[in-house]
């Protein structure tokens, strides 16, 4: 690239956020336009700068990593997510790759893997930390059967035939959020087409139920 990947700091502790700082200014083609204490402010930096990457941490005063991410998702879709945890709780990693979310990792990540993540995921790829990874596969990894609500939502608009901008539309989540959990849908189910999730289903009687109904 030419330009450099321009990133945001969205966490409440100085100390953490300075390391982070200090790691993604020491690379040459990487800049941190913006910091954010809380995710109100990340919310407003984001509109603001237009960062490529928004590093978030999950657990911030007026404004959760999670209720930040449906905002940034809907409203500065091209801005990339990786989100920063110290929580060891497969269920709240889960929660958060279900939502689309371009990338995940611990707060003790390594230098150069959370560079080598941010590279990722600028590529299009998703991103999770070498020390999550494995603790996923063992409780059944991302190739599971076991969807969240809103991939059971989306493969049931896609089996209808809408197209991504009309899901984007009903369930009021982005274009690139839909298109992530498509991504993320073909991955889990072992699937390759259109077809195959459809098949899947009218099989499991997600198109026989309204949106409101499905658990």
């Amino acid at each position: 690239m030419s330009e450099k990947i321009s990133v945001l700091l969205a966490e409440d502790h100085a100390l953490v956020r300075a390391g982070f700082k200090s790691i993604i200014d020491g690379e040459a083609d990487f800049e941190v336009v913006a910091e954010a204490e809380d995710g109100l402010e990340c919310l407003e930096l984001i509109r603001a700068k237009t960062p490529d990457v928004v590093l978030l941490d999950l657990s911030m005063p007026k404004l959760s990593g999670v209720n930040a991410i449906t905002h940034i998702q809907k409203r500065y879709s091209d801005t990339k997510i990786i989100v920063l945890t110290a929580a060891e709780t497969i269920n709240v990693w889960r929660e958060v790759l279900d939502m689309g979310i371009d990338g995940i990792a611990m707060k003790s990540i390594s230098p150069k893997e959370l560079v080598a993540g941010i590279r990722q995921v600028m590529n299009g790829e998703t991103f999770i930390h070498s020390e999550i990874q494995p603790i996923l596969e063992a409780d059944g990894g991302l190739t599971n059967k076991r969807l969240s609500v809103r991939e059971k939502q989306v493969v049931k608009l896609v089996a209808e035939g809408f197209k991504t901008k009309d899901i984007a539309e009903k369930l009021e989540i982005s274009d690139r959020t839909v298109s992530k959990h498509r991504e993320n849908l073909m991955t889990k189910m072992g699937m390759t087409s259109t077809a195959e999730l459809t098949n899947y289903a009218n099989e499991s009687g997600l198109t026989k139920v309204g949106l409101e109904e499905i658990e």
